[in-house]
């Protein structure tokens, strides 16, 4: 009987545990990250927008440039294309499209 408890303590142990940790990992997204904020853009392009995606896609609308104080579109656009193009393995035709969809906007 002893044993019983004992193994029942250890996988309460274990899944209290990986839930923390997957908590944590979901926690832990990087929305400064390039690549991040390209696979959200990417996924908004599509229409998704899964709640993990706030953060980085507000961290892609913050890229503004502004010429004598006031918002200028084009620089935006390049100023936000830049920054996914950080990302290695942002896909080139898939950041057109980002910045052809999203590029000149403001939020």
């Amino acid at each position: 009987m002893n044993k019983n408890i004992k193994y029942v303590f250890l996988l309460l142990t274990f899944v209290f545990s990986n839930s923390f940790a997957i908590e944590l990992n979901e926690n832990e997204i990087n929305s400064n990250d390039p690549c991040t904020v390209f696979l959200c853009m990417a996924g908004k392009v599509k229409g998704e927008s899964p709640s993990e995606c706030s953060k980085p896609t507000k961290k892609f609308f913050s890229i503004i440039s502004k010429k004598h104080g006031k918002f200028n579109g084009g620089r935006t656009s390049n100023a936000r294309s830049g920054f996914l193009g950080q990302c290695p393995s942002a896909d080139p035709s898939m950041i057109n499209k980002i910045i052809s969809k999203f590029g000149t906007l403001r939020r």
